[in-house]
């Protein structure tokens, strides 16, 4: 078979046409498309891309918060721990000086009541020993007795300190009268002793001013001016009073 050139030209140049034809029906339109696809898919790629990352982000944030409310939980619940127990120490120190305070003052009314009762069982045993004193007293009180504390006294006049005499005697002087406290009766003789008796001593000439008192139970008390010879079994009675309760309280 013989080739036909021109035909061989034709078939070439339809060739190249029918690829041109086809490059711009059929290719460019494809590769458009896939192109168009690909960028499409591109994108979408870079948008799941960057929606990963913003979840990665937000996560991240997300687990921060998480930790910042986690270590705020610790800090505030390691706070209000502190503060309970400071509390529950402000309360403990309260309440322990309360019951010290109310201890204390059980423990001072306690020693007051304690000491109200010692001083009553004193106050009671000096009243009743005085009483039996005073009972046994006038119980053995007679007329011998009054005259033997009449001497005691006279005796006291003269026993008087020597510092005291010239004082006592210008008393004297200016108010010459003296009271004699008795338990009986006293006889001439004897306030003529009692009136013998300043003599001698203050050198003063006296009227004596007679008060019976049975109070005294026996004896007498002479009221030489500011100067008292108390020479009575109730006089007595007081010395031993005083005794007795400086005994008891020592």
């Amino acid at each position: 078979m013989k080739l036909d050139l021109l035909t061989y030209l034709f078939e070439i140049i339809n060739f190249f046409v029918l690829l041109w034809i086809l490059k711009k029906l059929l290719y460019n339109p494809v590769i458009s498309v896939l192109k168009k696809r690909k960028n499409y898919i591109d994108q979408k790629i870079r948008e799941a891309e960057e929606a990963e990352s913003k979840l990665k982000k937000i996560k991240d944030e997300y687990n921060h918060v998480l930790k910042e409310i986690e270590e705020l939980k610790k800090t505030k619940i390691a706070q209000i721990e502190k503060e309970v127990q400071q509390e529950k120490e402000r309360l403990y120190s309260e309440m322990k000086k309360e019951l010290d305070a109310q201890r204390q003052k059980f423990l001072e009314s306690l020693e007051i009541e304690k000491k109200e009762a010692i001083n009553e069982l004193k106050e009671e045993t000096v009243r009743y020993a005085l009483k039996f004193v005073s009972k046994l007293l006038t119980s053995i009180s007679d007329k011998n007795l009054h005259k033997k504390l009449l001497s005691i006294a006279l005796e006291g006049i003269r026993s008087i300190n020597r510092e005291e005499i010239d004082d006592i005697a210008a008393e004297l002087k200016e108010r010459n009268t003296v009271t004699v406290e008795t338990a009986y009766p006293l006889s001439e003789d004897e306030i003529e002793s009692i009136k013998k008796s300043i003599k001698d001593m203050f050198g003063v000439n006296v009227t004596i001013k007679i008060e019976e008192k049975n109070d005294l139970i026996a004896g007498v008390k002479i009221h030489i001016a500011s100067k008292m010879i108390d020479a009575s079994l109730e006089g007595q009675i007081s010395v031993f009073e005083t005794l007795l309760r400086d005994k008891i309280e020592s």
